[in-house]
């Protein structure tokens, strides 16, 4: 159960890189973009109205704070506006009771919203006097307050930030903080525990609800990070025996060492997972002293107490079975009880954190995101320039930052909608990547392997250097290249897509691939052009250009295919007539061209075959039979594949190779690319 309320949709309206902004969100976020595009400006704008560390004197903005392209902004009374919205709220009876006057329609279900306004308020003479409000709902009566903060706030980690200190300093430390908002523990047993420790010497609290602490820390860090279940060994300890301050002397420690003897990336990891344990939505309680035991027995009739907790005599209380919170129907259960019987008094936190990779190992990073992604309840937005971190993220968590000239656009993936096959291709494709299309300043979505190698090659020898213009190359390994086509647009990333021809003909009513079209042929066609009929939405544009640009009862189908494949490359879709390999021979010609004899030459340092093998091959060049030649790289007497001879040959790859579709699809998206940076 997840009754964390999250921010579902931003806008924002004059605020520094941001000139208009407005996107959607889900529970978890990872905020990706180059250096210096606006993501702690984005973390900023959701804290001027989230944050309680934030004095009003913070969130009363300058003139530096507009968006640059504005003339005189306080001069001519512009306003800076900062509008969220919030969903999932409904079951959290704390915000709901708090923020009930928050509440407004979007897309016919309710949400809360709260609104930041920097405004003029007052002329004098030739200047404005600027001052904010923060609002709830649409009533700009309705402040949003410091005490509504207690309910709904937001905990940002900075990106530059000195763990040890924190950690060390009783009034920052998160562990002092969990203890202090977590744990009701009796003066009469803390000063019993400092009498002990005067006469002892003891070093180590025991008392239950440190114990439990204790073990949910080793718990949570070792499910992050660690490849055992006891990686990491945590302990907590005081070195202060005044009963008033015994508790905030605590100090963790990882192996038997504390905090400032250990790596800062480890710092780190203790750092975020305590933090997350003090954002964490305790209503379902991991230890019951016995007095808080007894009692909600008392009010149990179900038995549910008894069901879900066990008495553990070394820590004098009961400790939550582990099964209940792996079983849903237990767990909601239990959670509905508790709600009712001791409603805390906690708020939500929304935390955000700043580059999390910092001093992390690629692999603690990817264990830490998946960690937060999948098993954190809490609302968490991520910035990163990691793609360890970026690869693994689930599909509809991204959101990114775009510089266009002197704004900042945002796009979101939280509302893109795909079979469930297709998000697994997806994801599977990104995270073997490692995230490369994030990075992206183009992609080129091709269909196999020979594409991936050759097309940067062909580029290449057209004197363009993609990996330069940060121009990837995607192999989708198949022809479905509808997801990957509209995750490209959620992300506002320039692409277009390389995709077969796949020439076919029928033969006594069937079907038949590959062999070269010819002015006899009855009844062909090309599946490259009939699968990109097919793409989301084209099937519109399609009627719409056949509709304006001919005569009435002329169908696509009846254009030339010079004509069809004209108009989708226009659209950023380009065809070849075969197969890509065959496209190529085609190209070259005869195995007496230049380009012939390279292609001859590649297969026969690659075949396994003898000399009759070469010479076949040779031969089928000649009489233009690139099907077969084909055919004969794939075969099994060759042993060669598709793969190995597109590796090989983009070595000697020479612009009179290159097909046209191919140089046409390399000089569309450097136009692409090269319009969106200028």
């Amino acid at each position: 159960m997840n009754n964390q309320p999250y921010i579902c949709k931003v806008h924002i309206e004059n605020f520094r890189n941001f000139r208009r902004a407005e996107f959607w969100l889900n529970e978890k976020q990872v905020v990706i973009g180059e250096n210096a595009v606006g993501k702690s400006n984005l973390l900023y704008a959701l804290q001027l109205i989230l944050d309680p560390t934030l004095s009003d004197k913070d969130r009363m903005l300058e003139e530096s704070d507009f968006w640059e392209g504005l003339d005189d902004p306080m001069t001519n009374g512009e306003q800076i506006l900062i509008e969220l919205w919030f969903a999932n709220f409904e079951g959290n009876k704390n915000v709901l009771a708090q923020l009930t006057d928050a509440t407004v329609m979007l897309d016919e279900k309710e949400a809360l919203k709260l609104t930041y306004k920097f405004y003029p308020y007052r002329k004098v003479g030739e200047t404005n006097e600027y001052s904010f409000i923060i609002f709830k709902g649409d009533d700009e009566n309705r402040r949003f307050s410091y005490d509504d903060r207690k309910f709904l706030n937001i905990r940002v980690i900075k990106a530059i930030r000195d763990v040890e200190s924190e950690m060390r300093n009783s009034k920052t430390s998160p562990l002092t903080q969990i203890i202090k908002q977590k744990y009701t523990i009796s003066k009469d047993v803390l000063a019993e525990i400092s009498h002990a420790l005067e006469e002892k010497g003891a070093d180590t609290l025991k008392i239950g609800q440190v114990e439990d602490l204790e073990s949910r820390i080793q718990k949570l860090l070792n499910q992050m990070v660690s490849f055992s279940q006891d990686q990491f060994g945590v302990s907590l300890k005081t070195i202060n025996i005044d009963a008033t301050k015994l508790l905030y002397a605590l100090r963790p420690l990882i192996d038997n060492r504390e905090s400032g003897n250990t790596s800062l990336g480890i710092n780190n990891l203790l750092y975020i997972a305590l933090i997350l344990l003090l954002i964490e939505d305790e209503t379902i309680k991991t230890y019951l002293p016995k007095e808080l035991y007894e009692e909600l027995i008392e009010k149990d009739e179900s038995d549910l107490i008894e069901s879900c907790y066990s008495e553990v005599e070394e820590i004098n209380g009961y400790a939550l079975n582990d099964n209940v919170l792996t079983n849903c129907e237990k767990r909601d259960e239990l959670y509905d009880f508790m709600s009712e019987t001791i409603p805390t008094a906690n708020g939500v936190t929304i935390l955000a954190v700043e580059e999390p990779e910092a001093h992390l190992h690629p692999i603690y990073q990817r264990l830490l995101y998946r960690h937060v992604m999948n098993r954190s309840s809490a609302s968490v937005i991520i910035t990163t320039h990691s793609t360890h971190i970026s690869s693994v993220a689930p599909i509809t968590s991204i959101v990114h930052l775009i510089s266009k000239r002197n704004s900042t656009s945002v796009k979101t993936t939280a509302r893109l909608e795909l079979d469930d096959s297709d998000f697994s291709d997806l994801e599977r494709y990104i995270d073997v990547k490692r995230g490369e299309i994030y990075l992206a300043k183009g992609v080129i979505f091709v269909e196999g392997v020979s594409e991936e190698y050759l097309i940067p090659s062909f580029a290449k020898a057209m004197g363009y250097e993609i990996d330069r213009l940060g121009i990837v190359v995607c192999n989708v390994n198949s022809t479905n290249f509808e997801p990957y086509r509209q995750f490209a647009e959620s992300l506002g990333v320039p692409y277009i897509i390389v995709t077969d021809g796949d020439y076919y003909h029928r033969v006594e009513g069937k079907i038949k691939y590959g062999d070269l079209a010819s002015e006899d042929d009855v009844g062909y066609g090309y599946a490259g052009i009939d699968r990109s009929t097919k793409f989301s939405g084209i099937a519109d544009i399609i009627e719409a250009y056949v509709a304006s640009e001919y005569e009435e009862g002329i169908t696509f189908d009846d254009l030339e295919i010079e004509d069809q494949i004209e108009f989708f490359q226009i659209r950023g879709i380009f065809i070849g007539m075969h197969t890509f390999e065959v496209d190529i021979f085609c190209q070259c010609g005869s195995a007496t061209t230049t380009e012939g004899q390279i292609i001859c030459r590649v297969f026969d340092e690659l075949t396994a075959g003898g000399l009759q093998q070469k010479q076949n091959f040779k031969d089928r060049m000649s009489n233009g039979e690139y099907n077969k030649c084909l055919a004969q790289i794939e075969s099994s007497h060759s042993q060669i594949g598709k793969g190995r001879f597109s590796q090989r040959l983009s070595s000697y790859a020479t612009r009179s190779m290159v097909p046209d579709y191919i140089e046409a699809a390399i000089n569309k998206i450097i136009e692409l690319v090269r319009s969106r940076t200028n």
